[in-house]
């Protein structure tokens, strides 16, 4: 996996594979990675929100990676709302740190 963040994305709620909102990413082509990250997660108006810390916990999550993401990342931006600031953190694949974007929600119920 090349080292660029641009390329990469964390899924830790409704856009994750047989999440509510999959068919967002469904038409990119890619591959899908399980994955952990450090933060922590609640929920903003019934759906998950994370907040990166890096000593926090580590939780589940899945990273795509994909040729395509930059062509639609304004458009993810959009989706995802105010809510949620899109930002680099690191994702641990397999035995593997790499960085990559993830949406952190701004809020927590």
């Amino acid at each position: 996996m090349t080292d660029d963040p641009e390329t990469r994305l964390i899924v830790y709620g409704s856009l994750a594979p047989g999440g509510s909102n999959a068919f967002v990413l469904a038409g990119l082509v890619g591959e899908w990675y399980p994955c952990h990250i450090r933060g922590h997660l609640g929920t903003y108006r019934g759906f998950k929100s994370f907040r990166y810390d890096p000593k926090g916990p580590e939780h589940p999550a899945w990273l795509l990676k994909s040729a395509d993401l930059p062509r639609v990342i304004l458009d993810l931006d959009d989706f995802e709302g105010e809510e949620y600031e899109r930002i680099i953190i690191p994702a641990k694949v397999s035995d593997r740190w790499v960085m990559a974007q993830v949406y952190e929600g701004k809020y927590m119920d």
